[in-house]
């Protein structure tokens, strides 16, 4: 979040922004009363604008649905909002629709880095050469004295696969700031236990470090992503004070910390804005006028692969976020700091009054296409509240904070969906001075004449009305950068999670369950397996044969399973001819009630046409969910047979199987 002014100047700039917050009920579809009229496209307006409205929305359904779910019971503000509260509820029943889980990770063993190497960033392939690090605007901003800074140090990255299959990836940034190959102070993402239960642990004890967790490929055109944060140390308050644990919101006190050499533009108040001023006289980010710390809890971005960048790269390359800022008093200076809702009053309290630790829920709007001279490229920033009606308003306004004194005993859910008509961005857990909630908004991908930024993954979801030339005139140099959104266009879905920049941000976190679910699909009904003939290497006991596991059941007890010891244990069963075979599901221990960390950890799935010859169709790896879907493409098969590599993700060494089923598609 970038907020680089002071005073009563600093509360015109945080005006470009708007939050939501909700109790135990949920909100939904977003269509405001009056439209954006106000707004025109890029406008950055001082007053509040129409953009979504809130209302209630049913349940998520059944247990095997996510976790976070709203209850349905809120009514829709009353006056001029009804309208919108009423079809916001039915919008919203179609966002609440099942869930199919695609991809879980908990992190019960170790994270296997497989000895990635940190590897210097040349920049030959950047991600847009306007403000990823290397960008253009930097220098025609500054000037020549910008590249030298910018190559004053070297930067490296890490990256490696995580989960089952490899469908994370983790991203690292560093800094070496001599450029003698040695990184001072590396960031890491480890596995540890946290409040008694596994989690990955993000640690980036540098500013100038990065952190994230990514999807390793495109999400689904439908889908909810949601994770549970355990811990949380990237700033604002503890026990009433912004200085703890040796520490000044959240930074180290040791050394300077500044942007450098990504600043504010030039012509920001409170500082030279000549690149040529030495490491320090940048502007600082733990206090002063510019202090200030934050996390990502979650954003959806326009873009392949994400790994961690400048802050002001992220500001035009987001769809829709939550996100903490851990302003420093410093920064508040004699005003609000803006303010944040209080769900159960429906009424706003200063941020200088509340404990810092910010739940922002927001959308990226248009950019403004020509900032001007020493501006920096952005989108305008909208909000959401429940202290708004859930209208999204172009002035800081959080939606909850939450209560770091209370964790890892209690931790905080966040997510977020996208179905055919919009986003849900969603956050449950103990607020503080409302309690337990569930703050869930549902935002169409247009309102009136105001978009989600680069919103359509297909070329077919949009038709280029709002593409446009971005462009800088600056002392030190002009460029245009056309079509940033024409037609034809498609930008898929990334989330990332964590400390997204590498000028600003530094602490630790901890979270657990990441999750990926894509809607429920009018799939066949038959399952192929279900009650033909089934063999294996061998059994437990004589109540858990291989029949167990094609008998259409996994809840009759632990016993309802094929349980199998000793080495090369392998599931077979007869479909009795050639059929089309494109699904497989496999439900795990946890599935039939057991430990989780029995769930099946490595396996793969053949079939043959004889019963001779196999071909692997599925290579699982790493699998720690309790029930995993494998689509493949549909081949001809009359045996299925299960291999089960790692039994386990612990010393446990039996092989347990509540069912297989083969679907045709």
């Amino acid at each position: 979040m970038r907020r680089n002014v002071r005073g009563a100047a600093r509360k015109a700039a945080l005006a470009a922004v708007t939050t939501t917050v909700m109790a135990i009920t949920s909100f939904g579809v977003g269509t405001p009363a009056t439209g954006d009229a106000a707004a025109p496209a890029g406008a950055r307006t001082p007053g509040p604008s129409a953009l979504s409205a809130p209302s209630a929305s049913g349940a998520q359904g059944k247990p095997a649905t996510p976790s976070a779910q709203a209850k349905a019971g809120a009514e829709s503000k009353a006056g001029a909002e009804s309208k919108a509260g009423a079809e916001s509820r039915a919008g919203a029943a179609k966002s609440a629709a099942a869930w199919t889980l695609l991809h879980s990770e908990n992190f019960s063993a170790p994270i296997n880095t497989g000895n990635a190497p940190w590897v210097r960033e040349n920049y030959t392939t950047p991600f847009d050469t306007i403000m990823d690090d290397s960008g253009q605007w930097y220098r025609n901003d500054y000037g020549p004295a910008w590249t030298t800074a910018f190559n004053s140090f070297a930067t490296y990255r890490k990256e490696f696969p995580v989960g089952q299959g490899g469908w994370l990836t983790a991203s690292l940034s560093a800094r070496d700031w001599n450029k003698d190959g040695v990184i001072e102070s590396p960031p890491s993402i480890t596995t540890a236990t946290v409040g008694g239960a596994p989690a990955a642990v993000l640690n980036v004890p540098d500013h100038t470090g990065g952190a994230i967790f990514r999807p390793t490929d495109k999400l689904p055109d439908q889908y909810r992503v949601e994770y549970k944060l355990k811990t949380i140390d990237f700033g604002g308050k503890r026990n009433g004070s912004i200085e703890y644990d040796g520490k000044v919101n959240g930074y180290s006190t040791q050394g300077c910390k500044t942007q450098h050499p990504w600043g504010e533009g030039s012509r920001s108040p409170g500082w030279s804005g000549n690149a040529a001023a030495p490491y320090c006289e940048w502007q600082d980010v733990r206090s002063g006028p510019y202090g200030y710390n934050g996390f990502h809890f979650m954003s959806i971005v326009d873009f392949a692969n994400p790994a961690p960048r400048n802050n002001h790269f992220w500001h035009y390359r987001r769809k829709v976020l939550m996100d903490s800022f851990s302003q420093h008093p410093d920064r508040v200076g004699s005003g609000t700091g803006g303010r944040v809702c209080n769900s159960t009053t429906n009424q706003y309290y200063n941020y200088r009054d509340g404990n810092f630790n910010t739940v922002n829920m927001w959308i990226s709007g248009l950019p403004n296409w020509t900032p001007g001279p020493g501006g920096l490229a952005g989108n305008s920033q909208w909000f959401m509240t429940s202290c708004s009606g859930g209208v999204a308003e172009q002035q800081l306004s959080s939606a909850a904070e939450l209560q770091p004194e209370l964790m890892p005993n209690q931790s905080y859910t966040f997510a977020i969906e996208r179905d055919a008509t919009g986003y849900v961005l969603e956050a449950s857990g103990n607020f503080a001075r409302v309690g337990q909630k569930t703050i869930r908004f549902h935002r169409p991908f247009v309102v009136g004449n105001a978009p989600i930024w680069h919103y359509n993954v297909k070329p077919g979801e949009y038709d280029g009305r709002y593409n446009a030339t971005l462009v800088q005139n600056d002392v030190n140099g002009s460029a245009s950068w056309p079509n940033q959104w024409p037609a034809g266009s498609q930008y898929p879905d990334y989330f990332v999670i964590g400390d997204l920049y590498t000028n600003v941000y530094e602490g630790s976190a901890s979270l657990t369950d990441i999750r990926l679910y894509v809607p429920e699909t009018t799939q066949p009904v038959t399952n192929l397996a279900l009650n033909k003939p089934a063999t294996a290497s061998n059994q437990c006991a004589a109540d858990e044969a291989p029949a167990k596991a094609v008998n259409g059941s996994w809840t009759a007890g632990t016993s309802d399973k094929w349980c199998a010891l000793g080495t090369g244990k392998w599931l077979q069963v007869d479909l009795q001819s050639n059929t089309q075979v494109g699904r497989f599901v496999v439900r795990h221990s946890g599935a039939g009630g057991e430990k989780t960390a029995w769930n099946t950890r490595d396996f793969d799935i053949q079939v043959s046409t004889n019963g001779t010859t196999w071909t692997n169709v599925v290579s699982a790896r790493g699998n720690t969910a309790n029930v995993t879907t494998h689509t493949v493409t549909p081949v001809s098969a009359r045996y299925v047979r299960l291999n089960v590599l790692t039994p386990t993700s612990d010393s446990d060494t039996a092989a347990r199987i509540f069912e297989l089923e083969a679907y045709a598609s």
